[in-house]
């Protein structure tokens, strides 16, 4: 959307009067955003942005932190169909929530799927003790919508170029290997795989790139090469194979974090810092199917009825583009051990983490799960539900901590240079 189509839609309507703080607000120990659409409108397309009035509430406040006009609509694909939206808003001007950095782009991810509450924040806690250049800021919120009660989200920062996100210089680029490119805007395809990639920077919406632009061809071609060297005749050539293209190091911390995780599916955002950098792997985004909540049978996604279970001892890395590929090559094991060296000693602290954020959300996933009473069914593919929201926390810490052992063996044994 252009800047004056936002203009136009932050000048329209009245906004309606948001509703008055209800003992909600007070009663489970996360703050709240409370957005009102103009005219009380429904939210449920990507489309479809519809201005609003968003209020931000602090934990157990009666007046919020801050007032703004913005725009919302529905964001996600396959997350976008189930029945608790996840939201993208734009505020009119930048504002902190959660004593995060200011900024006017805010994501609220509705984890539907995710009975514990709590998988993204083990990923991307991962990430922060791994050390990838950007992790992606997270807080527990409860969100109203036109006054009714939506359940516990999770406020994350939007992946995008900014100075206090995914740090770019003006020539650079985040793209994302993306199965719905066809839904976005502009989109290129690798020459040697067909590999579709979307944009995330530069902006495809407002025009600053389009097909066939130097920056365009710049990043088509330069992702073409790096495949073209990986599936070449030397792909492990220090000069001329796939190191030549990628940043390793942040290719192998990406690795540690998605298979400690489990991750059947998730995101595959890159970035390029500029013309003269190599690929870097990250941020992480997307836990929907991780930490032993899915598993993928012969013919693609497992059903309960076919008795699958979800792998605990056994590597994730076939299920991400190029991984297998790079893994075979010993210099970058002993890249991911040195690395692998360097977080285990950390582990613990995130199980201690996880068990503190889990007391603190204690009340919220009760407000949730009266509001999607889904602890007793299974949801989409995941293949296991426990009808207790305590008994699928520790299930998930549990996953870690068995998933991990067997990792932690199973390198021992990989050879490496």
């Amino acid at each position: 959307m252009t800047l004056a189509g936002l203009a136009f839609l932050f000048a329209g309507c009245k906004p309606d009067e948001p509703t008055k703080p209800n003992e909600y607000r007070q009663s489970y120990g996360i703050p709240t955003v409370s957005i009102v659409t103009d005219n009380k409108a429904p939210v449920v397309t990507r489309e479809d942005h519809i201005p609003c009035t968003v209020k931000f509430f602090k934990t157990g406040a009666s007046e919020p932190e801050f007032t703004s006009r913005g725009i919302i609509h529905t964001r996600g694909n396959a997350t976008a169909g189930y029945p608790k939206k996840p939201y993208k808003i734009k505020l009119e001007e930048k504002y902190s929530m959660c004593g995060f950095p200011a900024n006017r782009d805010w994501v609220l991810l509705a984890m539907y799927c995710d009975h514990s509450l709590m998988r993204e924040c083990y990923m991307y806690t991962l990430s922060e003790k791994v050390g990838l250049p950007f992790t992606v800021r997270h807080q527990h919120v409860s969100v109203t919508l036109n006054g009714e009660q939506m359940g516990v989200y999770l406020l994350v920062d939007q992946v995008e170029k900014a100075e206090e996100r995914v740090k770019l210089d003006d020539d650079g680029f985040i793209i994302e290997r993306d199965g719905y490119y066809s839904r976005e805007p502009l989109y290129f395809k690798t020459t040697r795989t067909g590999s579709p990639f979307t944009f995330k920077y530069p902006d495809a919406d407002n025009g600053k790139i389009v097909e066939g632009d130097a920056e365009y061809n710049f990043i088509k071609d330069y992702v073409s090469k790096f495949e073209e060297a990986l599936y070449g005749s030397n792909p492990t050539d220090p000069e001329n194979g796939y190191r030549k293209y990628i940043d390793v190091r942040s290719w192998a911390k990406w690795y540690l974090v998605q298979e400690l995780s489990g991750n059947m599916d998730t995101n595959h955002y890159f970035i390029l810092r500029n013309h003269n950098s190599k690929l870097e792997r990250g941020p992480v985004w997307d836990a929907e199917w991780s930490y032993g909540l899915a598993a993928s049978g012969k013919n693609g996604w497992a059903k309960p009825s076919e008795g699958i279970k979800p792998v605990v001892q056994g590597s994730y890395r076939r299920h991400w583009p190029y991984m297998a590929e790079v893994f075979s090559d010993p210099y970058f094991v002993g890249i991911v051990k040195d690395e692998w060296a360097k977080l285990k000693p950390q582990m613990e602290s995130i199980h201690k983490e996880m068990a503190d954020l889990a007391a603190s959300i204690d009340k919220a996933q009760r407000y949730n799960f009266k509001v999607w009473p889904i602890l007793n069914e299974y949801t989409s593919v995941g293949l296991v539900y426990f009808g207790d929201w305590n008994k699928e926390v520790e299930y998930v810490d549990n996953f870690l901590t068995e998933h991990m052992e067997w990792f932690d063996t199973w390198l021992k044994n990989k050879p490496s240079i």
